[in-house]
């Protein structure tokens, strides 16, 4: 901690903001201007982390780019001689919308206003090919008087990405984040600048209820599924005096498909405002401030006595290169568009590192059957990214037809697994069939105590593994694979296919084991095969591809390879690894099986 009165890079404390497991910021006098700037200093440990101290450069610049009214400023940033990071920021003068609502002065028609001065901040971060990722009240910073004059500016750009990428997420940082994340964003699959709309769109929901759109009294995982799987709440189920329009609006802005959103943050917001001028409206009366009693906390899942920055600090994302389409100028001209059946869709497998306590997917997301809510027109046109109907490398492969099923029993579990010569379809050596179950195996003798919390990364269908408290596996098909005279490890492939009572609980397993690789990832673990020696396996780090969670173990001081993957399908979890000397693609794998799943 940095005294007050002490000098740092130039900077005079003059008193400390904020103080968290990531370091500090603290108010400090400009060493060269007549004014007070908001000095961020990273803690020692992280500044000597070469790969956070490249992310934290790069994210650090393209913050400092995006010179906006609605977007807090980025002075400067550096190191000092010991090596340690830091970044000066404009100093707003108030409070933040998180405050402003649990203080109670948080009106609808300043909930309104906020979320319209905002959203120029953020269409502006979209059109330099900037996404925020982390959309909520608390980065809304305000100053001024409360009315038609009061400033919000968009705050927090540039450092919480770095952390991501370099597996720095056992913060409350990221874990906070669950409340408003988009379902792409969840699901480990590429997004752009519509996560950003889903996300505004959640935290004007927040604003005019008190209420998150889904609670967190369940924990961080079922905030997630709910994201993935439930239909956008009603405003006017938790505040019936409210426009109904408003509903369609939170609707609109809260479509699971990115290319159901509204095309841009204005265009959110003038519908908002549309819906607030409604002069039809049933309201006589001005419409009140939600009572300080009748705001929810945030489904936290931050560790005690670990909090980050007072806002949460930046999460920002590069956009794709290349030439981005423009954004929609002309307003909406109805504020409920003309419904229409949705498509049912599915969202693939693989929960971003970005929810590390929940962190892992959920997969065949269903809007409700008879759903109609949504923007008229699949013209594409998209934010900060290509057209919206075009397919990503990170997306998951559709069904044929229809949605897996949620109530796939033992019976239908063996056709789901690849034929031997499925197997082998894309050159690989001939294989046998070692072992042929339908329970779970349990090799946990095999693996050194100390690494038994990696059973799971490491090994398919382990028994310790899948059992548990409030988990209820309803059937298992499992097959151990080898190559002729070869070990598994060498040349083989363990494939299972276990159901759940529900495609929920599917669900919540998926997570979970997504949140346990992320930690095993970068660790090795001893493994020691019956009748064999010991053996030393490195994993590398967890990622997600074509919608599979992918993690690779490599033989040290040896050419063996093996992957693991795990995707949930319906009520099902597909898991599965591959060993090979020259390497392996378990992602396609998974997805073969993956197409073998019963639909509805």
């Amino acid at each position: 901690m940095l005294s007050v009165g002490s000098v740092f890079a130039g900077y005079r404390i003059e008193r400390v903001l904020g103080t968290g497991g990531m370091g500090a910021v603290y108010l400090a006098a400009n060493p060269t201007l007549p004014r007070m700037d908001a000095l961020k200093v990273l803690s020692a440990e992280l500044s000597r982390a070469p790969d956070f101290r490249a992310r934290f450069v790069r994210e650090a610049d393209v913050a400092a780019a995006l010179q906006h009214p609605q977007i807090v400023s980025v002075y400067n940033r550096g190191q000092t001689e010991d090596g340690q990071l830091w970044i000066a920021m404009q100093f707003v003068d108030g409070t933040d919308a998180d405050d402003a609502l649990r203080a109670g002065t948080m009106t609808p028609q300043r909930a309104v206003h906020i979320i319209t001065e905002v959203a120029k901040g953020l269409d502006f971060a979209h059109a330099h090919n900037v996404v925020h990722r982390d959309v909520k009240p608390a980065n809304f910073l305000l100053s001024g008087p409360v009315g038609p004059d009061e400033r919000a500016l968009l705050g927090d750009f540039g450092i919480a990405r770095a952390l991501d990428d370099v597996g720095l997420t056992a913060t409350g940082m990221v874990m906070a984040t669950v409340a408003y994340a988009a379902p792409e964003v969840l699901s480990g699959l590429a997004f752009d600048g519509r996560a950003d709309i889903y996300s505004l769109g959640c935290t004007l929901f927040r604003l005019l209820t008190g209420k998150t759109p889904f609670p967190g009294d369940n924990g961080a995982a079922a905030v997630l599924l709910a994201h993935l799987q439930r239909p956008p709440p009603r405003v006017t189920d938790h505040v019936p005096s409210l426009p109904a329009a408003l509903d369609a609006v939170i609707a609109i802005a809260m479509a699971k498909e990115p290319r159901d959103r509204f095309g841009s943050a204005a265009e959110l917001a003038r519908g908002a405002a549309s819906a607030m001028a409604n002069p039809t409206a049933p309201w006589r009366v001005p419409l009140q401030a939600v009572p300080p009693t009748e705001v929810s906390s945030y489904p936290r899942m931050e560790p005690a006595g670990a909090p980050w920055y007072p806002q949460n600090d930046p999460r920002t994302v590069i956009g794709r290169p290349g030439p981005r389409p423009p954004l929609s100028a002309s307003p909406p001209t109805m504020l409920a568009p003309a419904p229409r059946r949705r498509r049912r869709t599915l969202i693939g497998a693989g929960v971003a590192a970005a929810v590390l306590v929940a962190a892992g997917t959920v997969t065949a997301v269903v809007w409700p059957r008879d759903q109609t809510v949504g923007p008229a027109t699949d013209s594409g046109q998209s934010v900060a990214g290509g057209p919206g109907t075009a397919p990503t490398s990170g997306s998951t492969p559709g069904p044929p037809s229809g949605t897996e099923a949620t109530d796939i029993g033992q019976a239908q579990l063996r056709p789901i697994l690849l034929t031997e010569a499925e197997l082998t379809a894309s050159g690989g050596a001939p294989l046998v069939l070692e072992q042929d179950a339908t329970s779970l195996f349990d090799d946990a003798a095999t693996v050194a105590a100390p690494d038994r919390d990696c059973l799971g990364a490491w090994a398919p269908a382990q028994s310790s593994v899948y059992t548990g408290r409030n988990v209820t596996v309803t059937g298992v098909a499992a097959q151990t694979l080898r190559g002729m005279n070869q070990q598994p490890w060498q040349a083989g492939v363990t494939q299972a296919v276990v159901s759940f009572s529900t495609q929920q609980l599917a669900g919540v397993f998926y997570v979970n084991q997504r949140g346990q690789w992320e930690l095993c990832s970068g660790k090795s673990v001893a493994v020691t095969p019956p009748g064999q020696s010991a053996q030393t396996w490195d994993f590398g780090h967890m990622v997600t591809t074509t919608g599979v969670l992918t993690i690779t173990a490599t033989l040290r001081g040896g050419d063996g390879t093996c992957q693991h993957g795990m995707m949930a399908r319906g009520n099902v979890v597909i898991d599965i690894r591959q060993c090979r000397a020259s390497g392996a693609d378990v992602a396609a794998l998974a997805n073969a099986m993956a197409a073998k799943v019963p639909r509805q």
